[in-house]
C-alpha cells in the first residue's frame, strides 16, 4: 500500500493558517458576518458623534399625521429646513385627517418603530431616531441576503460589499433614515429589490426566497409616494424574465411552460394593484399641484419666449408673471382670481403636446434635471439637531464618496448610467452558462430601468425639489454599478457545482449551464 508521505511542519501551520480563512470565506459563514458589521457601520455613521438627519420642508405634517404626531420644536430650533427636529408628541384629536395624510408605506415603518422609540428609552410619543436604528436592522439584514448571493474570492467579496455600504451609507441616502419623508420606505424597498433578485440565479429555495423578498420591496417601494408608481414599469420587466420554481410548494402538481412563471406573475400582478391604490389614495389636495407647478416653473421656467409659451398652452398673457413659481409661493399662479377659468389646461397631455413641439425647452428641462440628479442630495435641508451645536442649516459630510462622483460626473451621470443599462442588456442576452451571473446582470438593468422610470416623472412631470424627488433613482444608479461590478467579479463560473463548492442555506445545488432566468 502506498502512504502518502507526511507533512512537513511548515506545510502543517500553512494548512492551520488557511483553514480558518477558508470557513469564513463559506457563503452560510460570510454572510452574516457582512450583515452585522453593515448594521453596526450604519448605526455608527448616522448616531456619532450626534445623530443626523434630514429636516422638515413642509411635507412632514401630512406624513406623521398616519400616526397623529406632531413634531415637538425645541428651544434654539426652527421648525421648517435648518434643524432635525426628531422628537413627536401626540396631537389634538382635529390636527391630522384624512385630508391632511399623506398615506405611504413608510407609516408601516414607523408603526414597527414606534413601539422601538419607547423600548430604546426616547422621550415623546415618537423619535425619528428609532426609525434610524430600525433602518440599521433593515441594513444588517439586506446586506447578509446581499453576501450570501455573492461567490468568488474572499476579498473581491470584501470589497464589492465595502461598495454596496459606500452607496448606501452616503450622505445623500442615509439621512432619510431619520427624516418625517416617505423617501425611507422607497429606499429600502429598492434595497429589498435588489437583494432579492440576485437570488433569482439560485436553487429553487433561493428563486422563491428572493422573489418574496423582491415582492415585498417593490410593494414597499411602489406605495411609498405617488411618483413611485412608474417603478411598477421596471419591476414588472424583471418579472417577464423571471422562473421560479414551484417545488415544495402546495402548487408544485403544476406541470407546464406555464408553472415557472406562475409566481412571478402573481407578484406582477400585486405590485400592479399596489400601484392602483396608490393613486386612488393620493391627498386629493395634491393631484393639480405637480401639473401646475410643471406648466409654470418647468415649461415657462425654460423657455426663452414666456409671452409665446403662454399662448401655445393656452394661457392667458398675464399668467406670464407667475413665469418660475411653484404652488407654495406667495405669489402663486393658483391665487390668481382668473386660475380657475385655466385650470383645465393644468394637464400633462397639454405639456408633452407643447414639449414634443418645442424640443429647445425640452432640452432645457432635460439638462436641468440632469445637474439636478448629478447634485445627488439637497442643499437646502440641515443635518443636525438644534442642541448639537452646528449653525442653522448645516450638511453633514461623513461619507461623501458617491456623491462626490455624481457631482465629478456632472450631466454626463445619467446618459452614462442608460449606456450601463444599454449594455446589460446585451450582456444578458449572451449569458447561457452562469445562471447567477445572468441573475445579477438583470438586476442591474432593472436598477437601470429605475433611473429611467424616476428620471422621467420627477424631470418631465413636477419640476420642483428635482435632487429630493430623484432620489430614486439615484440610488439605483449607485446599485447599479456596484451589482455591474459584482456581475462581473463575483459569479466564477461553476461556482455552484463540484466537490467541495458551498451553498448557502437558502439554496440547492444548481449547474451553471441550467438557465435560470430568460
Amino acid at each position: 500500500m502506498i502512504r502518502a508521505p507526511a507533512l512537513r511542519g511548515s506545510e502543517k501551520s500553512s494548512e492551520g493558517r488557511g483553514r480558518p480563512l477558508a470557513i469564513l470565506a463559506r457563503p452560510w459563514v460570510f454572510a452574516p458576518i457582512i450583515g452585522t458589521l453593515a448594521g453596526l457601520s450604519m448605526a455608527i455613521r448616522l448616531f456619532l458623534p450626534g445623530p443626523i438627519g434630514m429636516a422638515d420642508n413642509g411635507d412632514g405634517p401630512s406624513r406623521m399625521c398616519g400616526l397623529n404626531l406632531v413634531a415637538h420644536i425645541p428651544k434654539g430650533s426652527v421648525r421648517w429646513f435648518k434643524f432635525l427636529n426628531p422628537r413627536y408628541g401626540y396631537g389634538p384629536p382635529s390636527a391630522c385627517n384624512a385630508t391632511n395624510t399623506y398615506t405611504s408605506s413608510e407609516q408601516l415603518l414607523m408603526h414597527i418603530a414606534k413601539p422601538l422609540s419607547h423600548y430604546w428609552g426616547y422621550p415623546g410619543a415618537f423619535d425619528l431616531r428609532a426609525l434610524g436604528l430600525l433602518f440599521c436592522i433593515i441594513v444588517a439584514f439586506v446586506f447578509t441576503v446581499f453576501a450570501a448571493a455573492l461567490r468568488g474570492h474572499l476579498i473581491v467579496r470584501l470589497l464589492i460589499c465595502a461598495a454596496l455600504f459606500v452607496v448606501v451609507g452616503d450622505t445623500a441616502f442615509a439621512g432619510y433614515a431619520i427624516s418625517p419623508y416617505s423617501e425611507l420606505a422607497g429606499l429600502v424597498g429598492i434595497l429589498f429589490v435588489a437583494a432579492g433578485a440576485m437570488h433569482f440565479g439560485g436553487g429553487t429555495r433561493a428563486k422563491q426566497g428572493g422573489l418574496l423578498l423582491f415582492t415585498a420591496g417593490a410593494l414597499l417601494a411602489v406605495t411609498s409616494k405617488t411618483q413611485a408608481v412608474t417603478l411598477i414599469v421596471p419591476f414588472a420587466a424583471l418579472l417577464l424574465v423571471v422562473r421560479v420554481p414551484l417545488s415544495g410548494l402546495p402548487l408544485s402538481r403544476l406541470h407546464g411552460r406555464f408553472a415557472p412563471r406562475l409566481l412571478p406573475a402573481v407578484a406582477a400582478l400585486l405590485i400592479a394593484a399596489s400601484g392602483v391604490f396608490t393613486m386612488q389614495t393620493q391627498m386629493k389636495a395634491f393631484e393639480p399641484i405637480n401639473r401646475t407647478e410643471m406648466i409654470f416653473d418647468g415649461v415657462l421656467g425654460h423657455s426663452s419666449d414666456p409671452s409665446q409659451t403662454a399662448k401655445d398652452l393656452g394661457l392667458p398673457q398675464h399668467f406670464v408673471q407667475y413665469k418660475g413659481f411653484d404652488w407654495w409661493a406667495a405669489h402663486a399662479p393658483e391665487r390668481d382670481p382668473q386660475f380657475s377659468e385655466i385650470a383645465n389646461r393644468m394637464t400633462y397631455g397639454n405639456i408633452a403636446t407643447y414639449l414634443v413641439e418645442h424640443p429647445g425647452v425640452a432640452t432645457s428641462i432635460t439638462l436641468g434635471g440632469m445637474d439636478a440628479f448629478a447634485a445627488a442630495h439637497p442643499d437646502y435641508l440641515g443635518s443636525y439637531p438644534a442642541w448639537t451645536g452646528h449653525p442653522a442649516g448645516t450638511l453633514e459630510s461623513r461619507l461623501t464618496l458617491f456623491s462626490d462622483f455624481a457631482r465629478a460626473s456632472g450631466r454626463a451621470l445619467v446618459p452614462g448610467l442608460l449606456a450601463l443599462g444599454v449594455f446589460g442588456f446585451f450582456w444578458y442576452r449572451r449569458l447561457r452558462d452562469n445562471q447567477r451571473r445572468a441573475a445579477f446582470v438583470a438586476v442591474m438593468v432593472c436598477m437601470i430601468g429605475v433611473v429611467a422610470a424616476q428620471f422621467a416623472s420627477a424631470v418631465y412631470g413636477e419640476a420642483i425639489e428635482d435632487t429630493k424627488h430623484l432620489v430614486y433613482g439615484i440610488f439605483a444608479g449607485g446599485l447599479a454599478i456596484v451589482l455591474t461590478a459584482a456581475a462581473a467579479f463575483c459569479c466564477p463560473p461553476g461556482a455552484e457545482q463540484g466537490p467541495g463548492s458551498q451553498n448557502t442555506p437558502l439554496e440547492a445545488p444548481v449547474p451553471c449551464t441550467v438557465a435560470a432566468i430568460g
